[in-house]
């Protein structure tokens, strides 16, 4: 028999423990799980709200039950707080909390454990090395196995060394990292930390090292951080957040609420690493996420409020392209499908027993029907949970939802909550149930901290003292409704002076002196997986186009109608030596092809580019994606062009040198095209500027003036256009046939009989015409200077790419 205070085994036909005096627990089959700072405890939390033995959690005949052991803080169950040695029905799903910090605990698991299965940042697993060389990766068969999706199948190699032990990446996909630096092979002494996505390693005198285990434990703190911008009007700058401090602890489940303009997207942003601010600080476990994001991006997931989704692929198609993008480039087809249906079944959106399968819808739009908005806010969250983050940022995910989508979307998410992912959410005027479902609550006005602290009921009461408790508790919109009743500066004030102000400001500051910087922090380039993820970026990206029925119709119908126009005018002209026009409109056809095909395509996935960007993605692998795919359009455009305009027309010139001229003008067009998909906001402002840029390029070609009557300054401009360099090259390929049928005519004329008679038409070079001595006759260097286009504006839309990140 177990006493229920103290744990001891004791004689089972005694009234009272004889160590304690206390009543025992009459059950023969119960168990406990001690919980406290202490580390001899069963579970541990080292906080310091948390007593050394604060509460414990037994098993009898198959029932949970909590009691608290008399701690400094409490213990609560479900915000009510628990008696002090009395057993206290416990059921999985409950929120447990020890004063102000909740418990990670999946009840469920922990079940079968038994004690000595402790969990906790405080709780590090020491494992002997015994071998020269430690594995560390995926493979069941290695050294140290991390099964964990985000994790190499041989990630990393711990080797004994002379002097010491040295580190090695295994050109793993998420990197191996030294003191938050990537590294590629560098010595460790016992000062450094090792880090492996959630998993962290430290080595011991004793040959020994020590993993922890932060999938559920990671704790992120603002440290007095301001973000500014510069207004123009008033030419100062503005503050957008000013000063904000606060500790967010592992398993909570924060709202972020606010007026319009306070700030609560740029406190998100700023959080998350996407916009770093003038002063101040993110930390995650007591490190800084602006200085070590490498070495935090895999633990952290960001759903924003545009969608991160292409609506013209299917569900399952959605996730399986963003798996390959971001798990280890080992991981295997079936492990994909495996996670996936997980992930699925997880959010709802896949259940056998209530036939709901949605892998094969599409995901549309609001113009083409599709999967509903509560599921493609449940969609935009599992493209996150792929990787099993263990920090979640979202922007308000229940905006547009119907208020059962709104419960639905945040059940999920209290239900990850509770299995210790720690998750921030901005959320705009939620229900009342809605808003009993979070744990905490970060009030914003103007940029500053107006409160920190429980939700419900606690921030509805705060901002309305003296009211009547039962009535304002109704309605979730009395904290903003009080918030505005008094100024800004009074509020701050008063939660500065308040319990909540030192309890989770004050109490929760903790932060981690910065460790060593490693020597080699180099981080390893792997050509497999720049290729890879090319090829994923490729292989998606062509769906997207092929599914895309109207605009990839109308992209490809460009080239017969341009064709069919121009052959239609300019029938048999090539005969009666006017060639010069419609292989003019070829040339400027073709750089249209390509900027119309590309402009756009940047600009119109700019959420889901920056999304993947902060993850994993590699800029030339996503440019040359694109690239590829519209390379091929352009090609086929290109094609079908120079095909029906070469014999109707009856051009002399070589219809594969034409063909090749005009792809490769196309193709400076699609460099052109995505360098200003790249630089511009929005899709309109794109459009916008195409005539600016294609207009110079007809003016200055050539064809409505030739070259050789160019003024100083117009044949100095024209240098700089694809158009007057495709345009020759393509004069010069007609001249060429034309002077072969000429020499064959000559020839024939030469073998008749009269040749006295015979009389041989004088050559009329469209070259000498509208280029005279400006013209380029080394074949050589006008493919170089195209080639110089093509690759000058690649370049340039990589490095606008670059330039863009915020990390």
């Amino acid at each position: 028999m177990i006493c229920s205070t103290c744990g001891k085994q004791i004689d089972p036909d005694s009234a009272f423990c004889s160590y304690c005096g206390s009543e025992p627990i009459r059950k023969s089959n119960g168990r406990i799980w001690n919980v406290g700072r202490d580390f001899q405890n069963d579970i541990v939390e080292d906080y310091p709200m948390v007593s050394a033995q604060h509460c414990r959690i037994v098993l009898l005949g198959g029932n949970l039950f909590i009691e608290d052991l008399e701690s400094t803080n409490g213990t609560y169950l479900n915000r009510s707080r628990v008696p002090p040695f009395k057993e206290t029905p416990l059921n999985p799903g409950d929120a447990i909390h020890l004063g102000t910090h909740q418990l990670a605990l999946d009840l469920n698991r922990i079940i079968g454990t038994g004690p000595g299965a402790p969990v906790g940042a405080s709780d590090p697993q020491a494992i002997s090395i015994l071998e020269r060389e430690t594995i560390i990766g995926r493979d069941p068969a290695c050294t140290i196995c991390l099964d964990y999706p985000q994790v190499s199948w041989h990630h990393a190699r711990l080797i004994i060394a002379e002097g010491g032990f040295f580190l090695e990446d295994l050109a793993s996909t998420n990197g191996t990292y030294l003191n938050g630096l990537r590294i590629n092979a560098c010595p460790v002494t016992e000062r450094d930390t090792i880090s492996i996505s959630s998993f962290s390693f430290t080595l011991t005198p004793n040959n020994r090292i020590e993993k922890r285990d932060y999938r559920r434990d990671i704790r992120l703190a603002a440290d007095n951080i301001t973000v500014e911008v510069y207004d123009k009007k008033a030419r100062s700058a503005k503050k957008l957040l000013g000063g904000v401090s606060l500790t967010v602890y592992p398993s909570e489940f924060v709202g972020v609420m606010g007026p319009s303009g306070s700030g609560k997207t740029t406190l998100l942003l700023a959080l998350n690493g996407y916009l770093p601010p003038q002063s101040g600080r993110s930390l995650v476990n007591g490190q800084s996420l602006y200085a070590s994001y490498d070495a935090f991006r895999t633990c952290i997931g960001y759903v924003p409020q545009d969608d991160i989704l292409h609506p013209e692929l299917t569900v399952f198609e959605a996730l399986y392209y963003t798996a390959k993008l971001r798990l280890p480039i080992d991981t295997t087809e079936k492990e994909i499908r495996v996670r996936i249906v997980s992930v699925l079944t997880q959010l709802g959106l896949m259940d056998t027993k209530r036939n709901i399968d949605i892998r094969n819808v599409i995901i549309g739009s609001a113009e083409t029907k599709g999967i509903s908005g509560g599921q493609r806010k449940r969609l935009n969250l599992a493209m996150e949970l792929l990787t099993d983050p263990s920090l979640l940022f979202l922007d308000e995910p229940t905006s547009g939802l119907s208020s059962e989508d709104a419960v639905n979307v945040m059940d999920v998410l209290r239900g990850l909550a509770n299995k210790g992912k720690t998750i921030i959410l901005v959320i705009h005027q939620p229900s009342l149930e809605i808003y009993k479902k979070l744990d905490n609550l970060i009030i914003l006005s103007c940029g500053r901290l107006m409160y920190y602290g429980p939700a419900y009921p606690d921030s509805i009461t705060f901002f309305n003292p003296g009211q009547p408790h039962e009535e304002i508790v109704k309605n979730a919109d009395n904290t903003l409704k009080g918030l505005s009743l008094r100024h800004e500066r009074e509020w701050a004030a008063e939660y500065h002076n308040s319990i909540y102000f030192r309890q989770y400001v004050e109490d929760r500051k903790n932060y981690v002196a910065a460790s060593r910087r490693p020597e080699n922090s180099k981080p390893p380039i792997s050509f497999d997986f720049l290729i890879k993820q090319w090829w994923t970026l490729t292989s998606r990206f062509f769906t997207v186009k092929r599914k895309d029925h109207v605009n990839t119709g109308i992209l490809l119908l460009q080239a017969p109608v341009i064709a069919i126009l121009v052959s239609v005018v300019f029938h048999g002209k090539g005969d009666d030596n006017q060639a010069a026009v419609p292989l003019f409109l070829v040339v400027i056809a073709a750089l249209w092809f390509g900027i119309s095909n590309s402009v756009r395509e940047v600009v119109s996935e700019k959420a889901i580019y920056t999304r993947e960007r902060m993850v994993n993605l590699k800029i030339s692998a996503y440019v040359l994606s694109k690239y590829m795919v519209l390379g091929c359009f352009c090609l086929f455009q290109c094609a079908i062009l120079v095909g029906i305009i070469h014999p109707s027309v009856q051009l002399k010139g070589s219809f594969s040198g034409m063909l090749w001229v005009t792809f490769l003008a196309s193709l400076a067009g699609l460099s052109i095209g995505l360098f200003l998909s790249s630089v511009t906001r929005t899709q309109q402002a794109a459009i916008a500027i195409v005539p600016l840029v294609l207009l110079p390029m007809v003016i200055l070609g050539g064809a409505m003036l030739s070259v050789k009557d160019m003024g100083d300054s117009a044949h100095f401009l024209s240098r700089f256009v694809p158009s007057r360099w495709a345009f020759e090259h393509i004069i010069q390929i007609e001249d060429s046939g034309k002077e072969s049928e000429e020499t064959n005519k000559q020839t024939e004329i030469s073998n008749s009989v009269d040749q006295t008679s015979a009389s041989v038409r004088p050559l009329n070079s469209y070259s000498s015409r509208l280029f005279g001595d400006r013209s380029v006759e080394n074949e050589s260097v006008l493919f170089l200077v195209i080639g110089i286009y093509i690759f000058s504006f690649v370049a340039m839309t990589m490095l606008a790419l670059r330039l863009r990140d915020k990390v």
